[in-house]
């Protein structure tokens, strides 16, 4: 019989489902949760408690009702890593596939610091964010791996017999320091294995900052900060910056304070959000290279809806510009907001849009 859960589960989680025998554990760690209902499956029927977390603001905000229900078993983190101050054993850990490979190297380094002897690991992914391989790499750490499943495109593969303990796993050595050049500006900047363009100043983000010859003052949002690339080059401008970095991935969050808190300046704000779900407030500009990735899948709905409400949170004479692929078609969507769009600079795929509040 088909549990009235199953139509508010991802593919991943219905495979779990699948399988759900596997993890009727006293405490289960679930690293990489998604927004779905598939926590409060296993704990109707035989989880004991469940140590969660997840880095996409997004789920954390769709989950949290949970927690508030069920505190006693449920315990969710929004964070790059998972406090590990555990007052239970763990019995088994459940990790989701992330689409970015050192970011699973950083979380599965994690994991293996405080899996206890014995106790196995489950990771699951969909076929086209490449789960088939890591039944190979899994290989590189424990003794022992196997497919345990394979249906929805999915699959579930086990692990145990860790081959390597490393010792006092923490964030700080993870952090990768790199240098940006943006004309006469040179910038060092700071991100996590994860964090869009990990390592590296993206095409995009380059093409935005050919035309930041010129930027209102004042408050300032960076939506979709990432590493915080722009708004550390917002900095180096002249003038005086209030600048709100804004985004809904814990990875790039720390990675964006820590980018910022290296220039000296106290004038700046790391907020989570899902979209615009945290921001108030009005501004005299915002700025973006907007996502429109999530996983292996293209996804336009919260970009769009961003441009949609973006003048209504910018100042009469408060400007937005944004970077994107040319193919996207954001222009129309500026103009129905603003009544105008002005195309700055197109170039190697991108294009810079801006627009101005003239209410």
């Amino acid at each position: 019989m088909t549990s009235p859960l199953a139509s508010h589960l991802t593919n991943q989680g219905q495979l779990i489902v699948r399988n759900q025998a596997l993890f009727e554990l006293g405490h289960l760690v679930m690293i990489g949760l998604p927004a779905d209902d598939l926590a409060t499956h296993l704990l109707s029927d035989g989880v004991g408690y469940i140590t969660a977390l997840t880095r996409d603001f997004s789920a954390y905000r769709r989950l949290l009702p949970l927690q508030a229900r069920l505190e006693d078993r449920f315990s969710l983190s929004f964070a790059p890593i998972l406090s590990m101050d555990f007052t239970r054993s763990v019995d088994g850990v459940l990790l989701f596939l992330q689409k970015s490979k050192p970011l699973m190297d950083f979380w599965l380094a994690m994991v293996l610091s405080f899996l206890p002897e014995g106790v196995p690991i489950w990771l699951v992914g969909e076929n086209d964010e490449g789960i088939k391989s890591w039944k190979k790499r899994l290989k590189n750490s424990f003794d022992y791996v196997k497919s345990v499943d394979n249906a929805r495109h999915c699959v579930l593969l086990e692990a145990s017999g860790s081959l390597q303990k490393p010792e006092n796993f923490v964030l700080e050595p993870w952090f990768e320091t790199f240098s940006v050049s943006a004309g006469p500006v040179n910038m060092d900047i700071t991100s996590l294995p994860g964090v869009f363009s990990h390592g590296r100043l993206d095409k995009g983000t380059q093409v935005l900052l050919a035309t930041l010859d010129k930027v209102p003052s004042g408050k300032v949002l960076d939506f979709g900060c990432g590493a915080g690339v722009i708004s550390a080059y917002i900095n180096t401008l002249p003038g005086e910056y209030d600048i709100t970095l804004v985004d809904c991935d814990a990875l790039a969050l720390a990675s964006s304070t820590k980018t910022m808190s290296a220039k000296g300046r106290d004038s700046f704000t790391v907020l989570p959000s899902d979209g615009l779900s945290e921001v108030t407030g009005q501004f005299d500009l915002i700025i973006s290279n907007p996502p429109f990735h999530q996983g292996v899948k293209t996804h336009y709905e919260v970009t769009e809806q961003f441009l949609a409400q973006s003048c209504q949170m910018l100042r009469p004479g408060g400007e937005l510009r944004i970077v994107a692929n040319s193919f996207l078609r954001y222009p129309p969507i500026i103009q129905k907001a603003f009544g105008h769009c002005e195309t700055l600079l197109t170039r190697d795929g991108f294009s810079v849009y801006r627009a101005v509040n003239r209410y």
